[in-house]
């Protein structure tokens, strides 16, 4: 019975969304995301809980060189074991973002430790390796359609679903919100499956752009996003260096009219993008992994920038922006800058 009732109030959380456009206004709390710029009201982030360095797989080629190392050298062990300053550092500098949004106003929930050893030893016979901290990849909201990022490319990343859940689904209930899952990919790695990663998604109102490396979302990820959201959207493939994990490593849609991004490392631009302005980005000497676009809009005139990127800031205040540095190293170092951190439950229009 337990089981049944679960799934009655997943079909009906899909069935109860009133249509995003033009529904009647009431008292029932509603949830919605729009683009990557209005004014941000409700986040949920993740906490450091039992890190585990991740096994080394080909598909974790596009860290550092260092990192890769630390991940054939460590594979498969705790962090606060055998990089314990790593912990204290991620754990800093996460809270430094919490405290920064809840001081401008935003709510934020946080994820809670596993519950169960079944759920953190969840695939280790594939990939040992455990990451809690990535927020932004839990789930992603397209108006009032949620969707469970249940298709992560990296197996040890596939036990992220139970630290979502318990956090996201009591925020669901009595909304508006349209609740689904991907299918989630078989245990088995095959290049050829259907992932799909929030990383890699931008968005401007009906224009939905998916990032296409290699590395994150696949293909037949994009395509089933397309069919999911259906004909009033427009998804559109963005190629993006095969070195790179997600999109949103190598542009964001800041505000607006305005875009920062690596063309270098970024294909051919989507057609709603290509008249926009645009802040042109290159790789620093010595810099395998680029941030530098990895940065959290708060409002259009509010963005949030990892403070080693000065000149990013320095562009976006030329443009009437206030910017809020925060140190991201070592969580970028394990694959995450303020917006991967960040999974947006609400925003303005």
């Amino acid at each position: 019975m337990k089981m049944q009732a679960a799934i009655f109030y997943v079909a009906a959380l899909v069935c109860a969304g009133a249509a995003e456009t033009g529904a009647a206004e009431t008292d029932q709390r509603n949830i919605g995301v729009y683009n990557d710029w209005g004014k941000l009201r409700e986040v949920v982030i993740g906490i450091e809980d039992e890190t585990v360095e991740p096994e080394w797989v080909p598909a974790l080629g596009f860290l550092s060189k260092s990192a890769q190392e630390q991940s054939k050298k460590y594979g498969g062990k705790k962090t606060l074991d055998v990089l314990p300053e790593n912990i204290k550092e991620i754990r800093s500098e996460i809270e430094g973002l919490v405290n920064t949004l809840e001081k401008r106003g935003v709510t934020v929930h946080r994820t809670k430790p596993m519950r169960h050893e079944e759920e953190l030893a969840y695939l280790d016979s594939v990939q040992k390796g455990n990451h809690s901290f990535g927020g932004e990849d839990y789930f992603r909201v397209f108006g009032n359609n949620v969707v469970l990022i249940n298709a992560l490319r990296l197996p040890f990343r596939r036990k992220h679903v139970y630290y979502v859940r318990p956090a996201l689904e009591p925020l669901l209930e009595g909304t508006n919100a349209r609740y689904v899952a991907m299918p989630p990919p078989s245990p088995h790695y095959d290049e050829d499956d259907a992932f799909l990663e929030a990383g890699d998604i931008l968005m401007d109102g009906f224009n939905v752009y998916v990032g296409l490396s290699g590395k994150g979302s696949s293909e037949k990820g994009i395509a089933w996003l397309q069919q999911f959201l259906g004909p009033d959207y427009k998804v559109w493939t963005v190629k993006v260096d095969p070195g790179i994990l997600h999109l949103d490593c190598v542009m964001t849609l800041v505000k607006p009219g305005l875009l920062i991004y690596y063309p270098e490392l970024v294909g051919e631009l989507p057609e709603p993008l290509k008249g926009w302005e645009k802040i042109a980005l290159q790789k620093k000497e010595g810099e395998e992994e680029p941030f530098g676009a990895n940065n959290l809009s708060l409002d259009e005139n509010t963005i949030i920038v990892p403070d080693r990127y000065p000149e990013v800031a320095e562009e976006l205040k030329k443009r009437g922006m206030e910017v809020i540095l925060l140190p991201f190293d070592m969580t970028i170092a394990y694959g995450a800058g303020p917006r991967c951190l960040t999974a947006v439950l609400k925003r303005d229009r």
